[in-house]
């Protein structure tokens, strides 16, 4: 089994004034590039499984350009491996901060992605002996992050801070 991970991507990041001969904001022109490189890789690996940490975009409400830059990507991925899983769990930047709203991530369902955005789910792969818990970003410790014992292989995939792996002093409050 091939699998691949990605995380943090934040899609629609911008900064400084710059902008490209189009218009679009240079810093998020270099990240929608960067993304784009990425996705021709993972093309090339043809990886059975794509695991995705979280932060697809770095707003809760993405511009346009960056959804359909994105969808754009996630859909040529999807063209060139029509059987490759794709996991995708939500990042703090990708969850939004009210109940009325639901998360963008869900846009990517009609691309049969798996999308964790609200609870943990663990994902069976029997065809690999292979188990995925997905967490969403969460507070530490809400979540027991226990392997599946009935299989080979146990993957956590998460956004967020696991209690007690950093150092005393190391985490900023």
């Amino acid at each position: 089994m091939r699998l691949v991970h990605l995380s943090d991507l934040h899609l629609g990041f911008r900064q400084f004034q710059r902008v490209t001969p189009a218009g679009i904001n240079q810093r998020e022109a270099d990240v929608a590039g960067s993304f784009a490189r990425a996705i021709d890789k993972v093309i090339a690996l043809a990886p059975d499984l794509v695991l995705i940490a979280g932060d697809v975009f770095h707003t809760v409400r993405p511009t346009n350009t960056a959804i359909l830059q994105s969808f754009q990507q996630f859909s040529r991925l999807r063209l060139a491996l029509p059987s490759t899983r794709v996991v995708i769990v939500a990042g703090n930047h990708d969850m939004p901060r009210s109940s009325e709203t639901t998360c963008i991530l869900r846009l990517f369902k009609p691309l049969a992605f798996d999308i964790v955005d609200v609870e943990p789910r663990r994902l069976s792969f029997p065809e690999w002996d292979l188990s995925v818990l997905a967490v969403p970003d969460l507070p530490p410790g809400s979540v027991e992050l226990m392997p599946d014992l009935a299989v080979k292989y146990n993957v956590l995939l998460l956004h967020g801070e696991v209690e007690g792996a950093l150092p005393a002093g190391a985490r900023e409050d």
